[in-house]
């Protein structure tokens, strides 16, 4: 079997225009994206929020009250799309096109980070180093929310990275740079995220395919 194999940039500037409407009339996700308001509105008003893997900014449109939000996203078809939206008014936009391991975060300058449907195409390895950078960029009692794809069991995850080791190999590529989803099993992030300092760790919501975590610093 031929596996396709796409740039991580490339597959999402690829699909950009009809992305929302693959999210909410594909794939069903306006349960998922009601609740991440109903999460971002448990956490106050979070003044200055911190959106990785933004996307088209699905999660950025449940934002509604005075915040300044930095979007970082690897495609720049995707972050045109989200200049298109007219978010709320006391909403105001800073957009990087980069990948956000290669963005320097401030230290103690967010009272949120948010990411959906982003982290799941990472290792481990990577994951701890990502999550390093978002407990040191929070303040102190700043809340880290992340809706993700998990995997069922730690059988499956094993199974998932060791077929997305094989075509990395093959495509002699840094791991993370093509297109190739390696979810974690919902108890590996959670016993991640405790190592790193993270305290208060709560599933929020538990989906067949997905799950939504907060947690606080």
């Amino acid at each position: 079997m031929v596996v396709e194999v796409e740039n991580m940039d490339e597959h999402f500037d690829k699909c950009a225009s009809d992305y929302d409407r693959h999210f909410y009339e594909d794939l069903g996700m306006c349960e998922f994206y009601d609740e991440i308001e109903k999460q971002i509105s448990s956490c106050g008003e979070p003044k200055n929020i911190l959106v990785l893997g933004c996307g088209t900014g699905l999660e950025i449109e449940r934002i509604k009250h005075l915040a300044e939000v930095t979007a970082i996203d690897i495609s720049s078809g995707m972050l045109e799309e989200l200049k298109k939206k007219k978010l709320h008014p006391k909403v105001t936009l800073n957009t990087i096109c980069s990948s956000y391991f290669d963005v320097e975060f401030t230290e103690n300058q967010f009272d949120l980070v948010l990411s959906t449907y982003s982290f799941h195409h990472f290792t481990l390895q990577q994951k701890s180093q990502l999550y390093r950078k978002i407990y040191d960029c929070l303040k102190v009692n700043g809340y880290f929310i992340n809706g993700d794809t998990a995997c069922k069991d730690k059988e499956t995850e094993v199974f998932l990275l060791n077929n997305a080791k094989e075509i990395y190999e093959k495509q002699q590529v840094p791991f993370g740079s093509i297109h190739v989803d390696i979810p974690l099993a919902l108890d590996t992030e959670l016993d991640l995220l405790p190592d790193i300092g993270f305290k208060s760790i709560t599933v929020e919501r538990r989906w067949n395919k997905a799950a939504l975590i907060k947690a606080v610093k």
